[in-house]
Formats: structure tokens, C-alpha cells, sequence
């Protein structure tokens, strides 16, 4: 079965190269990019041949990875080692520009409307992946910081509880797991309450996306919702 990764872009050097060495280590390429493996020395030829198969073979699965808009970086040279180094020092987030770029980034980061805890964790960790990349790494205890720092107020009572924990907890994979547990109670709690609503009500508050206000996170809207329920 093909294995497939996400073309190489502007911003995705950091997790396309790791995806790129698992393919290529796959294909048995791998140490011929890194140039751990060359050219081998005697004169069989049953073993240089599968040699210069396996090095086109590791340009072609590079080249073929990346966007058609950076393909001209690498289109000059048919060596994989020569390529990766390229690939490297072209899309490598190594200047201070760019470091204080992502540095902006990461501490901006906020959850958006609608969007799931994983994926808010998954654009942190792409900013700290490419940090890391360019010699910049961000402490275990700032990314952990980072995840609960612009949550909706449906998430304060889980946040004063992570808030309690000791620094062996404090772990940003630990509260990860900790908030998408309550994000799933949380809905949870919003299909057992819909179940209680006049369908009126219901209609009132879900049907009408023209006066909805859309950056309300959609927990935040059964927060308001169940309010006016007790009231019933």
C-alpha cells in the first residue's frame, strides 16, 4: 500500500520532515539521504545497482512531496542528499525574524470559535515543533500554560482544578487529556439538556445563525440556554 504525507509548504517544514524520514525509512532510502549509506566501493554489480535504484528512488519520493510551487528549489539536482540539504536550509525557520515570528504566535495562539480542544492543542504543537526546529525550544511549562490560557468560561472550573495540580501534573499531554474529557462531558451535558427543551426554545436559540453572535463557542450558547431553562 502507497504511503502518502502532506506536500511540503511554506509552513510545514518541521512536521514534512519527519513524516519524510518515516517514508523514506520505510522505503529503505533513509540512511542514503543522511549519507550514512553510499556508494558501496567493490565492483558488484548486483549491489550498486540496488544502491542508484534505491537513491533515485529517494529523490523521486522527496520531489514528489513537495508542493509544485517549491519544486523548482530542488529541480536541478537529482541527488537526495543534495536535495534534503537544500529543502533544509530554504524552508528552515533559522532567522531571528522568524523565530520572533512563531515566539508571537505561540503566545497569541487562541482557541477558536467552534473548534475542538485537539485541534487547538495541534496548532500549539505545530508552533512548538517549529521552534524546536530552529533551535528555539518553549519549556514544558509555558506550552502547558499556553493550552488553558484563552479557554471559554465554560472551562473555568476544570482550569482552577489544573491550576491545583503539582508540577510533576502540570504537563501539557496531561491537561490535553484532562480538557478533552471535559469537553466531552460537556456535550454530554448539552444532548441531555436538549432532550429537556420545549422544541420552541430549541428552535429559538439553534435556528436563527442570522442572530447568533458567531464568535460564541457553541458550549457557551448551552450555558445561556440552560439558564433560561431553570427558568421555565
Amino acid at each position: 500500500m502507497e504511503s502518502s504525507i502532506e506536500y511540503l509548504e511554506a509552513d510545514n517544514y518541521s512536521s514534512w520532515r519527519t513524516d519524510m524520514k518515516v517514508l523514506l525509512m520505510e522505503r529503505n532510502c533513509w540512511l542514503i539521504v543522511t549519507g550514512t549509506e553510499t556508494k558501496p566501493e567493490d565492483e558488484n554489480y548486483k549491489a550498486l545497482r540496488d544502491f542508484n535504484s534505491r537513491k533515485d528512488k529517494a529523490y523521486s519520493t522527496i520531489y514528489l512531496n513537495v508542493s509544485k510551487a517549491y519544486r523548482c528549489v530542488i529541480d536541478d539536482i537529482e541527488d537526495p542528499v543534495a536535495a534534503w540539504k537544500r529543502l533544509e536550509e530554504h524552508f528552515r525557520p533559522n532567522s531571528r525574524a522568524r523565530v520572533i515570528g512563531l515566539t508571537d504566535d505561540f503566545f497569541s495562539c487562541r482557541i477558536n470559535p467552534q473548534e475542538e480542544i485537539g485541534i487547538y492543542a495541534a496548532r500549539i504543537r505545530s508552533i512548538v515543533d517549529q521552534l524546536k526546529d530552529a533551535g528555539k525550544p518553549i519549556s514544558e511549562w509555558y506550552q502547558a500554560f499556553q493550552l488553558i490560557r484563552f479557554l471559554p468560561p465554560e472551562f473555568n472550573g476544570i482550569v482552577q482544578y489544573i491550576y491545583r495540580w503539582d508540577d510533576n501534573e502540570f504537563k501539557f499531554d496531561n491537561i490535553l487529556q484532562e480538557l478533552i474529557a471535559e469537553e466531552s462531558r460537556l456535550k454530554q451535558s448539552i444532548k441531555d439538556q436538549m432532550k429537556l427543551v420545549p422544541s420552541s426554545l430549541l428552535k429559538e436559540t439553534f435556528l436563527k445563525p442570522q442572530e447568533a453572535n458567531p464568535n460564541r463557542h457553541p458550549i457557551r450558547r448551552i450555558s445561556n440556554l440552560q439558564e433560561r431553562i431553570l427558568k421555565l
